[in-house]
């Protein structure tokens, strides 16, 4: 299998070197991605975990490029231009990114649809300047990870605190994708976090029941 290394290229700014702390995050996030929040998006509960607060995800399917096994990484996205778009908050050296740029064929599932796609990896700047801002303000508070709060920041400011992120454009191969109510832009939110809230306020209710009961036999 062929593979390539992802280098860091000069229409991008340098990628600010690691801190213990990024580390330690990092390798948190890997821990909650492969026992949580995977099995949830293969499960097909993406839908439920979406909100303009935390973001909304998508699970991509990507070639190791030395192992040729099937990864899968969720990925926070926004669909726009008949394409969903993602980024490489890890920088050049972001295992999926070095993934796609191998074998960019990959498979995306995203709430109520999975699609085969083509990940190209987009450095025109004018396209950057188009979409990452778009982007990051569609990632929620992950996205104030970059150093910026994307509600705020111009368009300027988060361009140049993410000028180091590689930017991927996921080009469905059957044609133009469109957003749904579930995917960043939509309201289908409202309702099921109206429905989680409800599900909480029932069992609270009922596990107060209990306890009173408990204490009333004793």
């Amino acid at each position: 299998m062929r593979t390539t290394t992802a280098l860091p290229d000069p229409a991008l700014a340098p990628p600010p070197a690691p801190t213990e702390a990024s580390r330690r995050a990092h390798e948190v996030l890997l821990r909650v991605n492969r026992w949580s929040t995977v099995p949830l998006l293969r499960a097909g509960l993406g839908p439920w975990l979406g909100t303009p607060i935390g973001g909304y995800l998508l699970l991509l399917r990507a070639r190791g490029r030395t192992s040729g096994v099937v990864r899968e990484t969720p990925l926070s996205y926004l669909i726009a231009e008949g394409a969903a778009w993602v980024c490489a908050g890890m920088g050049p050296t972001t295992h999926w990114y070095r993934n796609v740029l191998a074998d960019p064929g990959v498979e995306v599932v995203l709430p109520g649809r999975t699609t085969a796609c083509i990940a190209e990896d987009v450095r025109d700047p004018e396209v950057r300047r188009r979409m990452m801002p778009a982007l990051v303000r569609a990632l929620g508070l992950p996205g104030a990870l970059g150093g910026v709060d994307p509600r705020r920041a111009t368009d300027d400011r988060i361009l140049e605190a993410y000028g180091w992120v590689p930017l991927i454009r996921l080009r469905p191969v059957d044609g133009p994708l469109a957003a749904g109510p579930d995917d960043p832009g939509g309201t289908a939110w409202i309702w099921r976090q109206a429905v989680v809230l409800g599900l909480i306020v029932l069992v609270a209710g009922w596990l107060r029941a209990l306890v009173r009961w408990t204490i009333g036999r004793h």
